[in-house]
């Protein structure tokens, strides 16, 4: 079985992964994994946009971390920025 067959098993049998309202699945690839360095940054927008509350313990995190999470210039607060300057720029 593929992971989709798995995930349609799962969504046949009752269960779901929601969050406040939020489908996890339809905003990040991976759910057990939401805070891995390895999220792409349409999972991480999405949870700056949709899940405030990982967001903010992504911030967290990083605040007791040295590196950043993507790599130079991309820290959980620079992709904030970046998040921001992106949402004014289509309003």
């Amino acid at each position: 079985m593929t992971e989709r067959d798995c995930l349609e098993y799962c969504y046949s049998r009752g269960y779901d992964w929601n969050e406040n309202g939020v489908e996890l699945y339809s905003v990040l690839d991976r759910v057990s994994c939401w805070a891995c360095r390895n999220k792409n940054l349409r999972e991480l927008k999405n949870m700056y946009l949709r899940l405030p509350d990982y967001w903010q313990k992504l911030k967290d995190i990083q605040a007791l971390l040295p590196d950043p999470m993507k790599g130079n210039g991309k820290s959980v607060f620079d992709l904030e920025r970046r998040f921001n300057a992106e949402r004014e720029q289509k309003s």
